[in-house]
């Protein structure tokens, strides 16, 4: 045997000696054995620490990706799948086998993956801080404050009298009296980041549920904070040393907020002036300032996690810094690093050290603290007369615990304040109340329910009732901006007729936790967000001046997750009593008339809303830069629309929309309405008319047409689907926009053979046509929500008889009693 072998051989050695209290292990570690020679030449890859480095990391990355994708129809998240991955690595399965573990986890193996996994933890915990606006405290409502404390006291102090009951009723020893001492205030923690997470993971941060349980949750994490440092300084640690301990750490959070934040952010707004990029940061000094804290942190005695949070907590969040650290940090701390974090406490659980002699009533006062939890949150809630069902999710969600709890349990048992069989039972029950509770919460709380109902607002209904039109605009950027504004001025805002538009903009939540909906003037001015949302809003505002007295605006902003913020469009369009809500298509065209650009999020932001939506929706393909007619304010609008006409109740809606659009007095509108053969006598014969009948709406349009010569009537005769798919395609670049329905009777012969395929079913069959690269104007794809006639209120009703075109007065019910009030969109108070 080689020199070089036997070094492998015997690079690892271990053994017992006498420590400072009693025997602990030690291992000695042979120099130089960082990487291998290669198997060729007959060297042994995992006897050196950077390639048993890579196979713990792989093995750990792909189990809990496997796990994830197995449990998710459960609704469990990663990082209850990067435990679970940790358990069957470890000693508790896999880990069974002696040769297993001497070759995936030997003890020298141990310390290098603790040490590369807590690199990305405190980076990870950096992220998270990153993410808190502190003034979320400030702005929390009674019922936040109430609820949160409670989560938090209730199983507190319950616990704890548990606790004293046990001692006075059984003889402890000293190791289990000292542990279900520590497990109390592990169960009632309540993490702010662990909270937002879970919500973010269930689609429903937010919606009002979500909201209320972001600020019960920070309330109840400040709590916990004050909790811990009294009961540390005044009735445990009442020592000199914790008194120049506190001191440091104090010293240590006043220079995160008074020296770093200002030096940081004072870096950033030098760097965007210098090189003109607003949304660019100083990378490199703030890793620097975040390792310098970080060490300092572990200096004073607290883990570098400690400080790497707080100095998060202290800087802004949101773009720019929060956005830009996100970005560039996100993949290697939270994707690569954490999951070997989290799984490191699953390896160091081993199912068969648990001794049957106190488990139970270690176990049980694990549950009873977390069923305190569960009851004092719910009961909480009920006083604060929030719905049962609510109440119990919110309970649920409080509960729910992550990645801040884990780490607090892995470092109390480094540290010894945990022995390994409470850790084990604390592991174990912290994934089945945490999986359970997630579940619970998708089966009893559904955020869509506020605004599912079987009556929806139609533009037919406030048409045929005289109600005031109401819009919400749906926009992502400025661009969306002009074709917007070409489509109220088409609608035609008038002293008899007046509109009411809401404008909501998307943005796609990064680098926050927190989902924000809120009123654009009521944004944080120096948010880069809010700059954007600013430049939206002085394009309408513009048009709103053109038209005093006929249109209204009121401009809102939307942060949050795109796979939930269609509970913002459709809450504020139930909130304002919209009728229509009008939002981008998930296609941009390029000057040439191909699609540019396919965004998959706002596409199923479109399906959500078309499935949930409380009003009409219309999408809108927006084709202003292949017409070369970007904005009214530059005097180009739309001359010519048309309306596809075929049947049923999206077309009568879409029809609706025209006829208002038929009263501007510059715009020619022509009905194209496609009529079957077969059809011919059957509108011959007479037949019973309501208002809401189809043939009503067309009567109403022939009539109209015959005293304005700016509308006309055409009707296409056609046999099958192949010839209306050569009228549609003879329209060519007549007409600056078409309004189309979504849907039509499929069974309909002017659609045969149309129907077996479709790129985009949302747009219907007519409508999947004109999303094709063939037409260059824009198309409005409207849809009548399935539901009942809404039995409208008359709040904003119009006079039966109008005013005389010379009455210069504002329409008497055109004022901020019609709902141009702020909505309360936490509803805490």
């Amino acid at each position: 045997m080689s020199r070089v072998d036997l070094d492998e051989v015997n690079s690892t050695q271990r053994g017992k000696v006498h420590g400072p209290f009693f025997l602990e292990n030690l291992v000695c570690q042979t120099n130089h054995m960082l990487t291998s020679r290669g198997v060729f030449l007959g060297s042994d890859p995992l006897k050196y620490a950077m390639p048993l480095l890579l196979l713990q990391m792989a093995a750990i990355i792909i189990t809990s990706r496997i796990l994830f994708r197995l449990l998710k129809p459960l609704k469990q998240g990663m990082i209850s799948a990067q435990v679970l991955a940790g358990i069957i690595l470890g000693p508790s399965l896999l880990g069974q086998s002696r040769s297993y573990m001497e070759m995936f986890l030997p003890i020298s193996g141990k310390l290098t993956l603790q040490t590369v996994s807590n690199v990305g933890f405190f980076m990870h915990l950096f992220l998270l801080g990153l993410r808190i606006d502190a003034s979320i405290l400030r702005k929390a409502g009674s019922k936040a404050l109430l609820i949160g404390i409670a989560s938090y006291a209730f199983p507190f102090s319950l616990g704890n009298l548990t606790v004293l009951f046990l001692k006075n009723t059984y003889e402890l020893p000293p190791d289990v009296a000292h542990c279900i001492t520590t497990t109390i205030p592990l169960g009632a923690m309540t993490s702010f980041p662990v909270t937002t997470t879970v919500l973010a993971e269930l689609n429903i941060l937010n919606s009002d549920l979500g909201r209320l349980a972001t600020n019960c949750s920070i309330v109840c994490e400040a709590f916990s904070w004050v909790v811990a440092l009294v009961f540390r300084m005044f009735l445990r640690d009442g020592t000199l040393a914790s008194v120049w301990s506190f001191f440091w750490v104090t010293a240590l959070l006043l220079s995160i907020f008074f020296i770093c934040r200002p030096l940081i952010i004072w870096l950033t707004e030098r760097r965007s002036v210098s090189i003109d990029k607003t949304d660019d940061i100083p990378f490199f000094p703030i890793i620097a300032v975040l390792l310098i804290i970080s060490l300092v942190s572990e200096v004073l005695g607290v883990h570098a996690a400690f400080g790497a949070f707080w100095l998060g907590v202290s800087l802004p969040d949101g773009p720019p810094l929060g956005t830009g650290l996100t970005t560039k940090l996100e993949m290697f701390a939270s994707s690569l690093m954490l999951p070997c974090f989290i799984a490191i406490s699953g390896l160091q659980t081993n199912f068969f050290v648990i001794e049957q002699s106190h488990v139970k009533i270690i176990e049980a006062v694990i549950l009873i603290t977390y069923t305190c939890k569960f009851v004092g949150t719910a009961a909480a809630s009920a006083y604060c007369n929030i719905q049962i069902g609510d109440s119990l999710s919110l309970a649920l969600l409080m509960c729910c615990q992550g990645v801040i709890e884990i780490y607090t349990t892995v470092m109390w048992r480094d540290e010894k304040v945990l022995n390994t069989e409470c850790f084990n039972l604390i592991i174990i029950t912290l994934l089945l109340v945490t999986g359970i509770s997630r579940y619970l919460v998708v089966c009893l709380y559904d955020p869509s329910k506020r605004y599912r109902s079987k009556s929806k607002r139609t533009i037919l209904n406030t048409r045929q009732r005289n109600l005031q039109f109401r819009l919400l605009l749906c926009v992502y950027n400025v661009e969306n901006v002009p074709s917007m504004v070409n489509l109220l001025e088409a609608a035609y805002p008038s002293r008899f007729s007046p509109i009411s538009v809401f404008t909501l903009h998307l943005v796609e939540l990064k680098g926050r936790a927190h989902a924000v909906l809120m009123p654009h003037h009521l944004m944080n001015k120096l948010d880069p967000n809010t700059a954007q949302s600013t430049q939206i809003v002085n394009g309408f505002q513009r048009f709103e001046q053109l038209h005093q007295g006929t249109l209204m605006a009121q401009h809102f902003t939307a942060a949050a997750p795109f796979s939930s913020i269609n509970d913002d469009i459709c809450t504020l369009a139930l909130d304002k009593k919209a009728a229509l809500i009008v939002i981008p298509f998930h296609k941009q065209y390029a000057i040439d008339g191909n699609v540019d650009h396919v965004n998959a999020a706002i596409r199923s932001i479109n399906l959500n809303v078309l499935d949930k939506a409380p009003c009409s929706v219309g999408i809108f393909i927006d084709r202003g830069e292949t017409e070369g007619r970007r904005s009214v304010l530059m005097s180009h609008t739309w001359r010519n629309v048309a309306i596809i006409f075929i049947e049923g109740r999206d077309d009568a809606e879409a029809l609706a929309f025209c006829m208002r659009i038929a009263e501007h007095p510059d715009v020619s509108v022509t009905m194209i309405h496609f009529i079957h053969k077969s059809s011919l006598h059957l509108n011959q014969q007479a037949g019973e008319e309501n208002e809401f009948s189809e043939a009503h709406l067309i009567n109403d349009f022939k009539s109209f047409s015959l005293n304005k010569p700016k509308i006309h009537y055409k009707e296409e005769i056609v046999r099958d689907g192949v010839q209306t798919t050569q009228v549609i395609s003879s329209l060519g670049d007549t007409y600056d926009m078409v309004v189309v329905g979504r849907d039509h009777d499929l069974d309909s012969s002017v659609l045969y053979g149309l129907t077996d395929w479709s790129e985009c079913p949302e747009l219907g069959v007519i409508g999947d046509m004109f999303a094709s690269s063939d037409f260059h104007f824009s198309v409005l794809v409207v849809h009548q929500q399935e539901g009942e006639s809404l039995g409208m209120d008359d709040s904003y009703k119009l006079p039966d008889s109008p005013l005389r075109a010379v009455d210069p007065r504002l329409h008497p019910r055109f004022s901020v009693e019609e709902g141009f009030t702020s909505i309360d969109l936490h509803n805490n108070r």
